[in-house]
This record gives C-alpha cells, sequence and structure tokens, in this order.
C-alpha cells in the first residue's frame, strides 16, 4: 500500500527527467580524424556519439577505406573533414558514397588563420628560427642576388634558386604538390584558436540539422570555447622560446606560431618521400650550426632515421603525435593531443 502511495511521487520525479534529459540525436555525424572528431564529440556530449573514419596509429596519408568505412559515408548525415590536402582518399568516396550527406570541408570555412605551405625542409628565412644573417646574406651574394624580402610564412621569392643552392631536386618540389593540391597547410586543428573557429562552424550544422537538440550544442559549445581558452594560456606558460628542435615532417606551423615554439626543420615535407642524403646532411648541419636539442619522430611513421640522426650527432629524441595515435577517441583527445605536445617539447 505504501509503495502505491509513493507512486505518483515517483511517475513526477520520472517526467521531470525525461523533460530536461536531452533527445537522442536522430542525425549521424562522421568525422575523418580524431582531432576533428574529438570536437565534434564535445558538441555532442549527451546526445550521440559521431563516427570515426581514420582510427589508432593510422595516418590519413595514403589511407586505404574499409567497407565499415564506406557504410558510415552511405548512412551520414553530416561528415566534417579537413580536406582534400590531408584526406585524398575521401574525395571519391564523398561524392560517390556519400550521396545525401551534408559535406563540410573545414579548410573552407571562414575565420580560419590559415598559413601556406612551406616549400623547403630547412625553414630558412625565419628570424624567430634562429638563422643567422650572415647565412642569408652569403646565400644571396652566392647567386648574385639582391636582398630579398620573405613574406610572413618564409617564403623567398627565388624559391628556384634555393632549391639548386641547398641540392632539391626539381621533382622534390613537385613531390610535395603531388599531395598538396591547394597553397594552404592542412594542419589547422593544431592552433587552439583554430579549433574555436571550427567548433562554432560544428555547432551550426548540427543545431540546424538537429534543433530539437540545439540548447545542448549551444552549451557544450560555450564550455569548449572556454575550456580552449584555458589550454592556450597554460601552454603558452609552459614552453621555452629558445628550445631548439627539428620535426619529421612539416606539419606544426599552426602550433609554432601560436605557441612561438623554435623548430628549425623537418626531415621531409612529404611522408610519402623519405628524405634523401643531402637533405640529411643539411639537418645535421642546422643540428650543429644551431644547437638543436631534440629532434622528433612520429607514432604514424618509422623512427629509424629520427633514432640514427640523434645518435650520431649525440643529441635527444621525442615523440610528437598531431593525430593522436595513442588515445582514447572522444570528446577529451583535442585537449590531450595539445597538451601532450606541450608537454614533448618540454621534455625534450
Amino acid at each position: 500500500m505504501k509503495n502505491i502511495k509513493k507512486l505518483p511521487f515517483i511517475l513526477s520525479i520520472l517526467s521531470l527527467f525525461i523533460i530536461f534529459s536531452p533527445a537522442k540525436a536522430d542525425i549521424k555525424v562522421v568525422a575523418s580524424i580524431k582531432p576533428i572528431h574529438s570536437l565534434a564529440s564535445y558538441l555532442m556530449d549527451g546526445v550521440g556519439k559521431p563516427d570515426l573514419i581514420v582510427d589508432g596509429y593510422a595516418s590519413p596519408h595514403g589511407f586505404a577505406m574499409k567497407p565499415s568505412h564506406a557504410k558510415m559515408l552511405q548512412n551520414a548525415d553530416l561528415i566534417f573533414w579537413v580536406g582534400e590536402d590531408l584526406e585524398s582518399f575521401l574525395e571519391k568516396p564523398l561524392n560517390s558514397i556519400a550521396k545525401k550527406a551534408e559535406k563540410i570541408e573545414l579548410m573552407e570555412i571562414k575565420g580560419l588563420n590559415k598559413l601556406e605551405f612551406r616549400e623547403r625542409n630547412i625553414f630558412e628565412g625565419h628570424d624567430d628560427h634562429g638563422h643567422d644573417e650572415h647565412k642569408k646574406e652569403d646565400e644571396h651574394k652566392e647567386h648574385g642576388h639582391k636582398e630579398d624580402k620573405h613574406d610572413e610564412h618564409g617564403h623567398d621569392e627565388h624559391k628556384e634558386d634555393e632549391h639548386k643552392e641547398h641540392g632539391h631536386k626539381e621533382d622534390k618540389h613537385d613531390d610535395h604538390h603531388e599531395h598538396a593540391h591547394g597553397e594552404h597547410d592542412p594542419h589547422i586543428w593544431l592552433d587552439p584558436m583554430n579549433a574555436k573557429v571550427i567548433l562554432k562552424e560544428m555547432a551550426e550544422h548540427l543545431i540546424e540539422n538537429d534543433q530539437e537538440n540545439a540548447s545542448t550544442y549551444k552549451a557544450n559549445l560555450k564550455k569548449a570555447l572556454k575550456d580552449l581558452d584555458k589550454l592556450t594560456k597554460k601552454v603558452k606558460s609552459e614552453l621555452n622560446k629558445d628550445f631548439k628542435s627539428i620535426v619529421f615532417h612539416d606539419a606544426y606551423q599552426y602550433f609554432e606560431k601560436r605557441f612561438d615554439v623554435n623548430v628549425l626543420g623537418a626531415f621531409t615535407v612529404n611522408t610519402d618521400v623519405l628524405p634523401g642524403a643531402e637533405q640529411l646532411s643539411e639537418i645535421r648541419e642546422i643540428i650543429e650550426h644551431d644547437k638543436v636539442s631534440c629532434v622528433f619522430s612520429e607514432p604514424q611513421f618509422n623512427p629509424d632515421i629520427i633514432n640514427a640522426v640523434a645518435k650520431d650527432m649525440n643529441i635527444k629524441t621525442g615523440v610528437l603525435d598531431p593525430l593522436g595515435a595513442t588515445l582514447t577517441p572522444g570528446k577529451t583527445l583535442y585537449f590531450d593531443l595539445i597538451s601532450n605536445m606541450s608537454k614533448s617539447f618540454k621534455s625534450c
């Protein structure tokens, strides 16, 4: 009898829970890579989970899709991807398989801070990267060039002469652009301020397609933006501007610019092309001349070359992970990825 009397009270509590709980999202969302998936997961927290294509230790460079990935695209309502310069494997499937989905190419959204590709693996022309003016003057004199201004991304107007001077074959430049159709570096997520722009764009599309959960998306967006500001402030306070390093491939300039990190070069600008003897000679010269503290490998690629150079030059090695290979997919992955990158630079 007592239990029967309590029934109306229990039902009223349950009704309140149902009223104030977010509805399960009716839309199917797909993200291409872990960092983008993480941002989408943050926004969808409490209403659903997006699907992820490039998982684990895989890299979007040369990624091979499985039937399960094709099914994700076929069933998707919203697809977030960076763009053809990063996920070239998605170009055809997005048109042929994901016919009903709205595709958001994040490289094309407004408000991003986009940086141009760096043409060479040695980032010369960057005063903030520690290369002395004498070397640049000598290079110009050697080729009879007058003083030329470098743009904000360090590109020289006489790129062709730089390639010749440093022993780069012309096809090195072509190799880079075989997978780089555009002129901007696609690793946009490594700047947390770009992540804020991406989140706002994602939230707009989620609300447009799932208005029933609009309040949840808005609340999650507000919290995510605050958390990104906290993350940026924390990382800025951690990093040493005088620390000099070499990375495996040129993927980090967004992080470098945002946090004033001193990266002098990369073993390669194209992960499909291993560094040749002349490139390695340049790397060794930079390490010795600029007193580089550390060389970084990546979990997605074989570290043998990096380890060999580090051993020969007697310097430290570290690991930088731009994709979160070792991290569990989810809403916190992006924040852990940026924090771990800061720790790698700090501890190496």
